[in-house]
């Protein structure tokens, strides 16, 4: 039987450090980055993400160039950005891209419309790679592009024979003409 002394404290306690207001925010990489990383866990891809962020050099954007442009010249490079995507086969892409015309706006804004939401999710995840090439291209990296999603116009549906020749005398008006000639009814 191992005699109990009041005056010991268990290994746990000895090994767990105090953590002060200061460090409760602070991750594994903040501590020591040469810590190695599991590659086997959620967090650690997590930290990987963040170590690549803090160590990509940070562009300042005032120093970089804001060269004015047409949108002409915008749509020749859009047009250009489009073919190439198509010919990597990414044809729905293409598709999105080609369906609606640009818009530029002041301050460098462009404007670009698609169909609906899934087009709206689709095109911000290749706007990560659209718009580095417009900015390079277009010598301005204060270009920014917002997207809207087209308004859905629901036709009336036609029922009924009276329907259908208002429907068609809005069409041509010329049709009354023959209905009155013809003595028909409606």
């Amino acid at each position: 039987m191992i005699p109990e002394s009041d005056n010991t404290t268990s290994v746990q306690e000895k090994e767990l450090p105090e953590i002060t207001e200061n460090e409760e925010n602070e991750t594994p990489l903040n501590k020591d980055p040469k810590l190695p990383v599991s590659n086997f866990s959620l967090s650690s891809i997590a930290l990987k993400k963040a170590a690549n962020k803090i160590n990509r050099p940070q562009e300042i954007e005032s120093d970089l160039p804001k060269d004015s442009f047409e949108l002409q010249t915008l749509e020749k490079f859009w047009k250009h950005y489009t073919e190439e995507i198509r010919k990597k086969g990414k044809q729905n892409m293409a598709a999105i891209l080609s369906m609606y015309p640009i818009e530029l706006q002041a301050d460098h804004l462009i404007q670009f419309t698609v169909a609906n939401e899934l087009n709206k999710v689709e095109f911000e995840r290749e706007m990560e790679l659209l718009l580095p090439y417009l900015r390079k291209e277009l010598n301005n990296f204060s270009i920014k592009i917002t997207t809207e999603v087209a308004e859905i116009v629901k036709e009336e549906n036609i029922y009924t024979p009276t329907e259908k020749y208002q429907h068609l005398l809005k069409v041509n008006p010329a049709l009354e003409v023959l209905r009155k000639n013809f003595d028909l009814d409606f």
